[in-house]
């Protein structure tokens, strides 16, 4: 039966006549404005305050905010629930020092943003034991195999019993990361913080793996994993960070301070970062992918766009790189994703093949087809090599980092290649491939732009090169 009730407004209206979707007003209105709250603007579920109603007009390309169609309260029949932040944000005027405290919480993760590098060696320098290199990366005892490992060689384990990790980002040490949501309370937690007040495009909450032991022994290793969620893991991880761009960074975002641990108490309580049972350790799988032509290698690299993701905006890294997470919720797909060279080879149709995403909600993945099966037969005929380099976490976040290398033959990468998008989800391709030579390794090493995994996987790679390019 077709409704006849009409509309609570003409938003839904005057959008679509403007060619423009709901994320598209969102972002135009820019922050805290989020898709969600457009929707519920356009359903009539709740009204957008007199200023937001005029800056509408303008997006929407009215003349006058009448032409809105609003009704001054919301409709009767829609019960005016207040079930998120976000409701508060944009449908009642703030109180001055709500605004305050979030414009400082903005503030503080657009310098983290655009200062991770130095924050990551500020980190670093909290652990000088564990240091990789200059890399803003550290390794816990035996974390870093003697020499390269073959994925082959390397085993995979669920620990489907293992205990929920201690923390979860709601202690009361990481209130300083967390700014108010209303005068009578804060956020509760860091990833409705990000939602409501500077959404990334990609922000998705995801079924993921989470590391729970690490060990290698000569030739081959294993590697622990129990269950987690993407969400989990950011809002114990990026409060550590926020914390310490808080106390280490002047209003510049120059790091003026190198701050003691009894300076952040959020990271003094996790304790050692090297215990898996403190905190959800969800890794990211970081892979450097060198094409060999005879004597000659060269690599690929990532910008990632910081209007796009959560971490590491602005920054190099290598490609493919993602979190170890299964492409979907179905049991077949998790068996068959439990697997760092299936992972790799996804993010790479992803990442360089332009392929759709695998968001956690549809089919298993079809890896006897397409790139999947060229990737595959080169592994299986030696054009192709994948290897493990080591476990390490990411200084300032602490996040898990799966360090690994794939070297592939010229003429089966020049056939991927012919496919290769410049741009992806997640940032820019880089154009033109950088050699994998002592000084194009140390140039890029040097020039602090390049995210600790990704720094990683070049000092381990480079320290190797005799190993993976025999």
């Amino acid at each position: 039966m077709t409704s006849t009730e009409a509309p609570p407004n003409r938003l839904a209206e005057l959008r679509e006549r403007a060619s423009l979707s709901q994320q598209e007003v969102a972002d135009r209105l820019g922050p805290p404005v989020t898709v969600g709250q457009v929707s519920r603007w356009e359903r009539g579920v709740v009204v957008p305050v007199p200023k937001t109603r005029r800056a509408l007009a303008q997006v929407l390309g009215v003349s006058s905010v009448q032409e809105l169609g609003i009704q001054p309260s919301p409709v009767a029949s829609v019960p005016r629930q207040r079930s998120s932040a976000e409701d508060f944000m944009t449908d009642v005027e703030q109180d001055p020092r709500v605004v305050k405290s979030q414009d400082e919480w903005r503030r503080t993760r657009a310098l983290l943003n655009s200062s991770r590098h130095s924050l990551s060696q500020v980190a670093a320098d909290l652990y000088p034991d564990h240091r990789l290199g200059g890399t803003g990366l550290i390794a816990g005892p035996g974390w870093i195999p003697d020499a390269p490992v073959d994925l082959a060689d390397i085993s995979l384990v669920e620990v489907p019993g293992a205990p929920e990790p201690a923390l979860d980002g709601t202690e009361r040490e990481a209130a300083r990361s967390l700014p108010d949501q209303t005068l009578t309370r804060s956020y509760d937690r860091y990833t409705r913080a990000v939602r409501d007040l500077a959404p990334p495009r990609l922000f998705e909450d995801r079924v993921s793996w989470r590391l729970t032991g690490v060990d290698w022994s000569p030739g081959a290793g294993s590697m622990g994993f129990a269950d987690t969620t993407y969400f989990s893991a950011v809002d114990v991880f990026e409060p550590v960070a926020h914390e310490l761009a808080y106390v280490a960074l002047d209003a510049d975002g120059q790091a003026a301070a190198h701050p003691h641990m009894r300076d952040l108490p959020y990271r003094k309580l996790i304790g050692s970062p090297f215990n898996f049972g403190r905190r959800p350790v969800m890794p990211a799988i970081s892979t450097l992918t060198i094409r060999r032509d005879g004597d000659r290698a060269e690599f690929l690299m990532h910008r990632r766009d910081p209007r796009a993701v959560a971490a590491a905006g602005g920054m190099l890294q290598v490609i493919p790189s993602g979190i170890f997470q299964p492409s979907s919720i179905l049991p077949a797909a998790r068996a068959a994703d439990f697997s760092l060279w299936r992972n790799i080879q996804r993010e790479f149709s992803e990442e360089l093949l332009g392929m759709p995403e695998c968001d956690g909600h549809g089919r298993p993945v079809d890896y006897g087809s397409g790139p999947f099966a060229v990737l595959d037969q080169a592994r299986a005929d030696g054009r192709l090599s994948v290897h493990c380099l080591g476990v390490a976490l990411d200084a300032l976040t602490l996040v898990g980092e799966i360090l690994t290398v794939l070297v592939v033959d010229a003429d089966v990468f020049d056939r991927l290649a012919a496919d290769f998008v410049e741009r992806n989800d997640e940032g820019q391709i880089e154009g033109e491939r950088f050699a994998f030579t002592e000084a194009g390794v140390r140039g890029l090493l040097d020039s602090g732009s390049v995210a600790p995994a990704g720094a990683g996987c070049l000092e381990l790679a480079w320290r190797w090169r005799d190993v993976l390019l025999p």
